[in-house]
């Protein structure tokens, strides 16, 4: 059986059409239509339902991608195993991290890669999570690094970490101490995430579970402008702790703790249909050791 066919059926069934895996893959659609033809007669029954919107998967497509994808992978990383034993480890693994986690360890990460696997060319890339997300999905990217805020489940994902979101404000802006935390942001202007982002959707939910009522002065995802609005005085922020780690250390910055129940995951994703090379293995594992101790 051509694990070539195999390869393909997974990628349609992970990306939802034959479209979308020709253009992942690079090739015209009839050839894809032609990996999926030969696999579904050598199996003897179809795999795939095709109307005018598109296909899905048959009963006998469910239980072949289930039972498939790890076997593939299994092979797929033995066999790049078995070759690196005989190279030094190289190749180029790109990697996405959002501008919270570059901030904190980009660096860091950089050079432990190039100390301890010289022959791995990295290549950087920095988006939000919802970008990261679709870039690990469609196969852009190898390994990701994002804030899982209502994400949904496709990726292979590994929680790093959590950091509490918390109210940072300049010292002396005017926020009241003592009371409780609704009374604290009551009519307190506010730098918040735009609608429709994971964390926004985040502190709505938890605004309204405690009855707090936000005024979003501002909705503005960019983290560097956020602390520009934070540092001119205009308003105080909700937004994760590591994203201004070094202004609360530095004392430029104070926070005020909104309880232990509005927290932040990130986490390290790759994707379901890809095998995890050497390469790639060693980049994730310089990630997890230069990311881990950031968490509290």
């Amino acid at each position: 059986m051509e694990t070539k066919n195999l390869e393909t059926f997974l990628l349609v069934a992970e990306s939802g059409g034959l479209t979308s895996a020709a253009g992942i893959l690079g090739v015209p659609q009839s050839q894809v239509s032609r990996h999926i033809k030969a696999l579904e007669e050598q199996c003897g029954v179809p795999l795939l339902y095709r109307n005018g919107r598109g296909v899905r998967l048959t009963l006998a497509g469910e239980r072949l991608r289930d039972s498939l994808g790890p076997l593939l992978l299994q092979l797929q990383e033995a066999l790049a195993d078995a070759a690196a034993e005989h190279r030094k480890l190289s190749g180029t693994v790109d990697v996405a991290l959002t501008p919270t986690v570059i901030r904190a360890i980009g660096l860091l990460f950089i050079d432990a890669m190039a100390h301890q696997y010289p022959g791995v060319r990295v290549r950087l890339l920095s988006g939000n999570s919802r970008y990261i997300y679709e870039w690990i999905h469609h196969a852009q990217v190898d390994v990701g690094v994002f804030s899982d805020a209502d994400m949904p489940s496709q990726l292979l994902q590994e929680d790093l970490g959590t950091t509490p979101v918390v109210l940072a404000a300049l010292p002396g802006f005017p926020i009241r101490s003592e009371g409780t935390v609704a009374q604290m942001l009551d009519g307190l202007p506010l730098r918040l995430p735009s609608r429709g982002t994971g964390l926004r959707r985040q502190v709505d939910a938890w605004a309204a579970k405690h009855g707090i009522k936000l005024d979003a002065a501002y909705e503005i995802d960019d983290i560097d402008i956020a602390r520009d609005i934070i540092l001119a005085g205009r308003a105080a922020a909700l937004m994760s702790r590591l994203s201004v780690a070094r202004e609360l250390d530095e004392g430029t910055f104070v926070e005020h703790s909104l309880g232990d129940d509005i927290r932040v995951t990130t986490v390290l994703a790759t994707a379901r249909s890809r095998p995890i090379t050497p390469a790639m293995k060693a980049t994730i594992s310089t990630l997890k050791a230069v990311a881990t101790p950031i968490f509290r």
